[in-house]
């Protein structure tokens, strides 16, 4: 299956939707898009797995398939059929997925990004945003921008295969 995924205001068109990390020199996966919603398909939702630690290296949620199989007791988890929301006990987010429609409001409507949509077919666009660590990458990503280990990210536009890597030579698809 191929995904556009955006992360603040970039757009990742044609990605696997598995994200690498690297730790310690090994690419380990952190996110991985299982399965998406499909209006014609009875009892289907957004599945995603992912990893998620805290400044200190300690687990906030092992999400398998949307449902945690290891989190802190005071994370609260959210979701339905296109939407997966983990928040802490003080309302901030952890992570957000988001499946939307390729009419959504908040999707360019003009330029690169709907020309490459049509050509480059996906089965799915993600949202994702959240306040989290990818192994030892502070990851900041909301509406606008997405911030990795303190480089700013903003407006950018990646077509390609296969997945996402954040490594100490910065991220790539």
């Amino acid at each position: 299956m191929k995904y556009a995924i955006m992360l603040g205001s970039n757009m990742f068109i044609g990605t696997n939707g598995v994200f690498t990390v690297e730790i310690n020199g090994k690419l380990k996966e952190f996110f991985k898009v299982r399965e998406i919603f499909r209006e014609r398909s009875e009892g289907s939702y957004l599945a995603v797995d992912c990893d998620i630690k805290d400044f200190e290296n300690k687990r906030e949620v092992k999400l398998f398939k949307s449902k945690p199989v290891v989190a802190d007791e005071n994370i609260q988890i959210e979701s339905d059929k296109k939407n997966l929301i983990a928040k802490r006990s003080d309302g901030s987010l952890i992570i957000k997925i988001e499946q939307i429609e390729s009419d959504n409001p908040t999707l360019p409507k003009s330029g690169p990004i709907p020309e490459l949509l049509k050509t480059n077919q996906v089965d799915a666009i993600l949202r994702i945003t959240g306040n989290f660590y990818a192994g030892d990458f502070k990851v900041n990503i909301d509406n606008e921008n997405m911030n990795i280990g303190g480089v700013t990210l903003g407006g950018n536009l990646s077509v390609g295969t296969g997945g996402m890597r954040i490594t100490q030579m910065g991220f790539s698809m």
